[in-house]
């Protein structure tokens, strides 16, 4: 079964993240040989271990009814010629070709502004479709305007995959004679630097060990999260719930996006418990389709 989840990650590394957990996922069930990651995502390097193919993102005029056939996007589709193929969040880029591509569609949607779902374009506004999709998926609790079905947050390992704090100590050069501190954001440029500053008094009780994906850091840090007492994190969808699932103890740095809402994530989701990870869920689902 060829497996293609589609993406833009052109700000930060989330997006490709959310991908490589659907591998991971996959490759538990043995069925990852057959999966791409379809994306713009200037962090394609993580995905080491498993085919992404990288496309330059496109504006609504070369996915537009009259151009579409020449984009870049459609002509990958069609050459990659999936059997199902899991869409993550972007809707829009695929709206005016989708039923013309055989596969069956997935749309996996975390929380969304209900704007997200009418895109004001020069040429007239663009709304979502559902019928375009054999299934919508919540992949964390919400509300919304568009019917869907929930399952479970997805991450990028299970609990039963990353090191002991034995071995990430180890592997971290760090001892038992300290408190640990994680100290790490990937989301947009700027966020780790503005955070190092407000948290930098945290160094007088930790020992802190500082990461982001755009400098080469810790990947994935949740292979080293047995080594930690505590976290200092953003609140976007990957950094949130990796935190939640493994009962870190961690305090979350929310920041504005165009159609998402960190603080209301903080706010009404942390004390939202779940043993299963969406990306097994998600396969699950994909497998009966």
């Amino acid at each position: 079964m060829k497996i293609v989840y589609y993406t833009s990650g052109i700000t930060g590394s989330g997006r490709v993240v959310t991908g490589i957990a659907i591998g991971n996922a996959l490759r538990r069930k043995g069925m990852d040989r057959e999966f791409t990651i379809l994306s713009s995502s200037p962090f394609a390097r993580l995905a080491d271990g498993f085919n992404h193919v990288e496309i330059p993102a496109e504006d609504e005029n070369a996915l537009s009814p009259e151009n579409y056939p020449s984009s870049e996007l459609f002509k990958k589709l069609k050459e990659l010629a999936p059997d199902v193929m899991i869409v993550d969040l972007l809707w829009f880029p695929i709206h005016h070709f989708s039923k013309e591509l055989p596969c069956k569609k997935l749309l996996i949607c975390r929380y969304v502004h209900e704007k997200f779902f009418s895109i004001p374009l020069p040429g007239g506004r663009l709304d979502f479709d559902p019928s375009r999709f054999d299934l919508v998926l919540a992949t964390e609790p919400f509300e919304s305007m568009v019917p869907m079905q929930q399952i479970n947050p997805i991450v990028i390992r299970n609990r039963d995959e990353i090191l002991s704090r034995e071995d990430a100590l180890k592997k971290l050069g760090l001892d038992e004679g300290r408190q640990n501190c994680l100290f790490a954001f990937n989301g947009h440029p700027g966020d780790f630097r503005r955070a190092q500053k407000k948290y930098s008094h945290l160094e007088d009780f930790y020992r802190m060990v500082y990461s982001t994906n755009y400098k080469g850091g810790l990947f994935p840090a949740v292979d080293y999260f047995n080594a930690f007492d505590f976290m200092v994190c953003g609140a976007g969808y990957n950094q949130f719930w990796e935190a939640i699932f493994f009962d870190k103890e961690a305090v979350f740095e929310a920041t504005e996006s165009i159609f998402g809402d960190q603080a209301r994530r903080v706010q009404e989701c942390q004390e939202y418990y779940f043993d299963k990870n969406g990306a097994d869920q998600l396969v699950e689902i994909v497998l009966k389709l």
